[in-house]
C-alpha cells in the first residue's frame, strides 16, 4: 500500500509509512505539502480580495513560514517579510490559516495501520486507538500554535474536535484462495478492525438508489480488470453468511460505515477462509454495474458494482449484499423478507415477537420507534431483532425469522424530532444537509439477531391509503398472499421512483429476480402460519401522505398496541 492517498474529497495515510510522532514531522510530511499547495489553488480559485497578497506566494515559502512559525515568535519570522508585518495583513494570514485548517477538516480523512497475521487483536485495537489519539491531537496541537501565534493571543475556548482522521482500520493479509478467477481479488488489505469517532458525517455525490440488480449466466471476474491496489476488503457476517466487501478507496467511506451496519467478522473467524458471498463495489467497466452472478462450482455468490459517481451511495453497498443474501436464501428455500422484526414485552406479561413487511419508506422502523415513544406505559421493553431485512425459515413445524444487520439505516426527517440526536454519540449521518437524509443506528445484537424467533404476528405496511387505520387482520389466506405479493407503496424518495409504486412481495432485493422460485415459497410458509392460526393483516403507516410523516406511524403504533393488549 502506498503511503498516502489524496483526491479532491479524501486523505488516506498509512500511519507505518510516514513517521507521526510531532509536529515537525507532520509540516515535513510529502501530503502536508501537497494539501497546502491544493488550498492555495483553491484560494487562488476564490479571488478573495483579502487574500490578495497571499496568493502571490509560492506554496512553499508558505510552509517555510508555518515551519518556522513552530519555533519562533510571527515577529522574528516576518521581520523580513514586508507583505506580512501589517496587521492588516498579517490578520488575513490568520483568516488564511483558518481557512486552511478548515480546508483540512472537511476532507474525508482515513488512517491504516497494518498488522501481521501473528499481531492479536486487543494489541492491535490498542495501536489503532493510539495512533488515532496521537495524530488527532498532533494537528490540534499545530494548528493552535501558529494560528494563536499568528493572531497574537492564546484561545480562552477551546474545542477538542477529532482533527486527524476520522476513522482508522487495521488491515491484514488473508490469503484465501488460489482459484481463479479470484485471485484477481486483493489479498493483503483484509480490515480486522474499525475505529471512527462519532458522529461521522458521510457525505455522497448522489442521494437515492435506482433500477434493479440483475443476475448474469457467466461470471464478470473472467473478463473484468482489476486493480488490487485499489480495493480494501471489510469482511462481515450478512445473516449467516461470511462475505468479503472489497471497497474501492474512492469509496473507502462506505467502508467504515459497513461496521456499523453489519457484524464485522474477527480476523479469526475468516483466516483463510473461503467466503459465502462477495461484493466487489467499484469496478472500472461500466458493462457490469448492478448485476450478480452464482458461482454454482464454489457455491458463492458475487456482486458487482462500478465507480461511476451515480453509485456513490451506501444504499448501493447495502442493497447489493442483500440481494446476495436473499438469492442464496431462496435457493436454500428459505424466504428473504424486506422487513422489520421486534421482540415486544408488555407489562400484562405478554411477549410478542411482530414482523411488518414493505419496501423502502413504508415506515417499518418509524412505526417502532414511534411504538417505543408511545408505548412507555404498557410496554416493558423493544429488542429490534432486525431492522430491514430478515429471513423466514422452519423449525419443528414453528416458523421463525432471523435478520441480516445489527445496524438501522433510517431516513433523519421521519424519525421523531430528536431521536437520532439522543444517539448521536454512536451514529453515522449521512447527507444530513439534503432530502433523504439517513443515519445509521446501533439496532440489535447480533447473537440475538440471529436466534431463530418465532413469529407471532405478520403486518404489510401500507404507506399510503389515507381512509384506513390502524390493523387489520385478514382472514382468507389468498387474500393476504394477494396483498403482500402486490408490494404496493407510494415512494418516499429513498429511490428514483415516484408515486405509486409496485414490487413482487415488497422485496426487489432477490425476490424480484427470482419470482417463480418465491412464489413456491410465499404460498408455503404464508399457509403454514395460516395453520398455526398466526395472525396476518395490515398496519397503515400513511408516512407517504403530506402531514402524516411523523403523526401517521404515532397513530399506527398506537393502534397497534392496542391490539396487541387485547
Amino acid at each position: 500500500m502506498k503511503e498516502y492517498y489524496l483526491d479532491d474529497s479524501a486523505f488516506i495515510i498509512q500511519f507505518n509509512r510516514i513517521p507521526c510522532n510531532s509536529e515537525a514531522n507532520i509540516l515535513n510530511s510529502r501530503p502536508f505539502s501537497l494539501i497546502l499547495r491544493r488550498y492555495l489553488n483553491y484560494v487562488k480559485d476564490t479571488k478573495n480580495p483579502e487574500f490578495k497578497w497571499i496568493v502571490k506566494l509560492h506554496f512553499k515559502e508558505l510552509l517555510s513560514i508555518y515551519k518556522a512559525l513552530l519555533v519562533w515568535e510571527y515577529d522574528e519570522v516576518t521581520s523580513n517579510l514586508e507583505l506580512i508585518k501589517s496587521e492588516e495583513n498579517r490578520y488575513a494570514f490568520y483568516l488564511f490559516t483558518e481557512g486552511f485548517y478548515d480546508y483540512w477538516r472537511k476532507l474525508e480523512r482515513f488512517g491504516f495501520f497494518s498488522r501481521t497475521r501473528f499481531d492479536d487483536d486487543q494489541s492491535t485495537n490498542q495501536r489503532l486507538i493510539d495512533s488515532s489519539d496521537i495524530f488527532s491531537n498532533l494537528v490540534l496541537k499545530l494548528y493552535r500554535t501558529i494560528s494563536q501565534k499568528i493572531i497574537n493571543k492564546n484561545y480562552h475556548l477551546l474545542r477538542q474536535l477529532p482533527a486527524g482522521t476520522q476513522a482508522n482500520l487495521a488491515i491484514v493479509s488473508n490469503p484465501w484462495t488460489s482459484m481463479s478467477p479470484y485471485t484477481k481479488l486483493t489479498e493483503h488489505r483484509f480490515v480486522t478492525s474499525i475505529l471512527i469517532r462519532p458522529p461521522l458525517m458521510i457525505y455522497s455525490k448522489s442521494n437515492t438508489r435506482t433500477g434493479l440488480f440483475k443476475p448474469l449466466n457467466t461470471n464478470p471476474l473472467d473478463h473484468l480488470t482489476i486493480n488490487k491496489n485499489d480495493f480494501i476488503v471489510v469482511a462481515i457476517k450478512v445473516g449467516p453468511y461470511l462475505t468479503y466487501a472489497y471497497i474501492h478507496q474512492k469509496f473507502l467511506k462506505y467502508a467504515v460505515t459497513l461496521g456499523s451496519l453489519f457484524e464485522l467478522a474477527s480476523f479469526e473467524a475468516y483466516k483463510d477462509k473461503k467466503p459465502d458471498l462477495i461484493y466487489v463495489y467499484g469496478i472500472e467497466d461500466e458493462s457490469y454495474d448492478g448485476t450478480y452472478f452464482h458461482d454454482q462450482k464454489e457455491d458463492i455468490y458475487i456482486g458487482f458494482v462500478s465507480l461511476n459517481d451515480k453509485n456513490d451511495y451506501f444504499g448501493y453497498v447495502k442493497k447489493m449484499l442483500l440481494t446476495l443474501h436473499n438469492v442464496k436464501m431462496i435457493h436454500e428455500e428459505k424466504l428473504p423478507i424486506h422487513g422489520a422484526m421486534f421482540k415486544l414485552d408488555l407489562k400484562n406479561g405478554k411477549t410478542k415477537n411482530v414482523v411488518i413487511i414493505g419496501d423502502s419508506g413504508a415506515g417499518k422502523s418509524e412505526t417502532i420507534e414511534a411504538l417505543r415513544y408511545i408505548g412507555k406505559d404498557l410496554i416493558n421493553s423493544i429488542e429490534i431483532i432486525y431492522d430491514d431485512m430478515g429471513t423466514f425459515d422452519e423449525v419443528n413445524q414453528t416458523i421463525v425469522s432471523y435478520g441480516t444487520e445489527i445496524g438501522a439505516f433510517v431516513r433523519l426527517d421521519d424519525l421523531d424530532q430528536g431521536y437520532a440526536y439522543k444517539q448521536i454519540d454512536r451514529a453515522v449521518f449521512l447527507n444530513p444537509h439534503k432530502t433523504n437524509a439517513r443515519v445509521v443506528l446501533p439496532a440489535s445484537d447480533y447473537h440475538f439477531m440471529m436466534r431463530k424467533h418465532k413469529v407471532d404476528l405478520l403486518l404489510y405496511a401500507n404507506n399510503y391509503d389515507e381512509a384506513s387505520s390502524g390493523v387489520k387482520i385478514m382472514d382468507n389466506l389468498n387474500d393476504a398472499i394477494t396483498v403482500f405479493e402486490e408490494g404496493m407503496r407510494k415512494a418516499k424518495g429513498t429511490t428514483s421512483e415516484v408515486g405509486m409504486t409496485k414490487s413482487y412481495f415488497a422485496n426487489p432485493f432477490g425476490p424480484v429476480q427470482h419470482m417463480e422460485q418465491t412464489k413456491i415459497l410465499v404460498k408455503s410458509y404464508f399457509s403454514k402460519l395460516y395453520d398455526h392460526k398466526i395472525p396476518v393483516g395490515v398496519i397503515y403507516t400513511k408516512l407517504a401522505i403530506d402531514g402524516y410523516e411523523q403523526k401517521g406511524p404515532h397513530e399506527a403504533a398506537r393502534k397497534l398496541l392496542e391490539f396487541l393488549t387485547k
